[in-house]
């Protein structure tokens, strides 16, 4: 197997879902809720998110991640997620 610290962020991803966990596929339930837990918090601070990120912005203190592509990709992770499970 490779070293994680090795692996890509998806050959990562897949080893938390597919690799060995003691407690089998539950861990994927457990990735899958984290991941959707964590989208409606973006999602749903995004008001406040975007308006301290364009803050900061105009105070010339620039994030190392464009925020608003950030929440609009929150936001299509979502929907995607939804379109499978719904």
């Amino acid at each position: 197997m490779k070293d994680i610290k090795d692996m890509t962020n998806a050959e990562f991803l897949t080893h938390l879902t597919e690799g060995y966990s003691k407690y089998g596929a539950l861990v994927q339930m457990v990735v899958m809720d984290c991941l959707q837990k964590g989208l409606d918090q973006y999602i749903e601070h995004k008001d406040e998110i975007l308006a301290d990120y364009k803050a900061n912005c105009e105070a010339g203190k620039f994030s190392f991640v464009n925020m608003e592509a950030w929440v609009s990709c929150c936001e299509e992770t979502k929907q995607r997620i939804e379109d499978k499970y719904s």
